[in-house]
């Protein structure tokens, strides 16, 4: 369950890394094997499904002890056609936000030193292709009667079991899921797998747990400052950038 419900810190890490060097990516994913690419995104535009905000705080432990690299705090803003995500670490300096425009397909990379130095890369929206089909199989779920009120949200227990660990979360019945819109770009056939196990469970989950079969590694969530139907539109302002378009990938390149 890993892949399926911790997906958005990997989704802003690997959007970046497309903005910031698609040819070396791409080069890097050849040679070690993989038939993954990012290439352009010329699908035709989907309006995202979710239209609100949240804030994930990620706290990760290995044997019992919490990572350096802990807590990790996502925000996310989604419209009907744009995408923002911010992230923050204990060791990050810079402020950053992914900015993502799927009817215009721009993605747009902004940095902040804290220093009013502030600037922004524009490049073509990339998305991930050649995804292998995932030889696992598919997680073994239990939506239980046990219920519990969070921030106002009747929310049932929910226990996801597969290779990798267990999955335990709370998931609040009024609203639907949203991450199948919200990372979708990073989506590949893998997923499809994830997305039959979960047919027929509904709900957004707003606190969980993940712990590794094996015990050492453990995460946790809390979803906070959650709003629905409604986005500030200042989250995909570039207002204060310096604007640097970035050329598209070389045909050829990284092949």
């Amino acid at each position: 369950m890993r892949n399926h419900f911790l997906p958005l810190t990997a989704a802003i890490l690997l959007i970046t890394t497309s903005t910031a060097a698609q040819v070396d990516m791409n080069a890097t994913l050849q040679q070690s094997g993989s038939n993954m690419r990012m290439e352009p995104d010329t699908d035709p535009f989907v309006p995202n499904a979710f239209v609100g905000s949240f804030t994930m705080d990620m706290h990760f432990f290995e044997n019992g002890k919490e990572s350096k690299h802990s807590p990790m705090s996502s925000t996310i803003h989604s419209s009907e056609s744009m995408l923002a995500f911010d992230s923050k670490a204990p060791d990050m300096k810079e402020s950053m936000r992914m900015i993502i425009d799927q009817k215009e397909k721009w993605q747009y990379m902004l940095m902040d030193d804290g220093k009013g130095n502030k600037m922004a890369m524009k490049t073509k929206k990339m998305k991930v292709t050649g995804v292998e089909e995932s030889n696992k199989n598919a997680a073994d779920i239990q939506v239980t009667d046990e219920t519990k009120t969070i921030d106002g949200h009747l929310c049932k227990k929910m226990i996801a079991k597969d290779e990798d660990g267990t999955w335990t979360g709370w998931m609040a019945q009024d609203i639907e899921m949203p991450f199948h819109s919200v990372v979708r770009d990073m989506r590949g056939k893998g997923a499809d797998m994830h997305d039959d196990a979960l047919t027929g469970v509904h709900g957004f989950p707003l606190e969980y747990e993940w712990v590794s079969n094996d015990g050492k590694e453990r995460v946790t969530c809390t979803i906070r400052d959650l709003k629905l139907g409604t986005v500030d539109e200042g989250a995909f302002s570039l207002k204060g950038y310096q604007l640097m378009e970035m050329p598209m990938m070389p045909s050829g390149m990284g092949r």
